[in-house]
C-alpha cells in the first residue's frame, strides 16, 4: 500500500513541472532584459563621449579639420548627449581655427599688398611719379620686396603717375593705393 500511496502522492518536484520551468524561464528573461537595458541606457553617452575624445585628439594631433568632422558627427547623432552642448560650443572655436588657417594665405598678401602700397605711394609724394620698377623702393622705403604667400612675386605696372600692383595667384588688384575689384 506504501507503493500505491505514492502513486497517488508525487513528489512536489514531480508536480507541474512546466510552470515551474514557465516560472524560471520568465524569470531569467527578465533579468536578462534588464541587463540589455541597464548596458546600453549610457551607450550613447559613451559613444558621445569617444567622438569627443576623438576630436581633442585630432586637435592634438593638429587635425582640426578632422575635430570639426567628428564634433559634428557628435552633435547629429547624439544632440541630447550632455557632452553635446560641450561640442557646439567648441565647434565654433575649432570652425574659426579653420576658416583662419584657409584664408591666412590671402590675408597675408593683402598685407604684403598695402605694405608696398604705401611705400609705392610715399615714393611718389617725394618725386611726383610712382617707381618705375618695385627694386627702386630698396632701400629707402622697403628693405627688400617681399614675394606673395605662394612664392611668386608681385606683378608691377605703370602709366604715367598711375600704377598698377597685382598678386599672381589671388584676384587682388591695387591700383593707385586702393583695392579694386579684378576684371574677369
Amino acid at each position: 500500500m506504501i507503493e500505491s500511496a505514492r502513486i497517488m502522492r508525487r513528489r512536489r518536484i514531480e508536480v507541474n513541472t512546466r510552470a515551474r520551468f514557465a516560472k524560471i524561464f520568465f524569470v531569467v528573461s527578465c533579468v536578462a532584459a534588464f541587463v540589455v537595458v541597464a548596458s546600453s541606457c549610457g551607450g550613447r553617452e559613451r559613444h558621445a563621449e569617444r567622438l569627443w575624445r576623438q576630436a581633442l585628439e585630432c586637435v592634438e594631433k593638429g587635425d582640426t579639420p578632422g575635430a570639426v568632422e567628428r564634433l559634428q558627427k557628435l552633435i547629429d547623432q547624439y544632440p541630447d548627449a550632455e557632452i553635446a552642448a560641450k561640442a557646439r560650443e567648441q565647434i565654433i572655436v575649432y570652425r574659426g581655427l579653420v576658416n583662419a588657417v584657409e584664408s591666412y594665405p590671402t590675408r597675408r598678401a593683402r598685407e604684403l599688398m598695402v605694405q608696398i602700397a604705401r611705400a609705392i605711394e610715399g615714393f611718389r609724394r617725394e618725386r611726383g611719379k610712382p617707381p618705375a620698377t618695385l627694386l627702386e623702393l630698396v632701400p629707402g622705403k622697403l628693405a627688400e620686396i617681399p614675394d606673395d604667400p605662394w612664392g611668386h612675386p608681385f606683378s608691377y605696372e605703370t602709366a604715367g603717375r598711375s600704377y598698377r600692383l597685382r598678386c599672381q595667384d589671388q584676384p587682388l588688384l591695387v591700383v593707385d593705393g586702393e583695392f579694386r575689384a579684378v576684371p574677369p
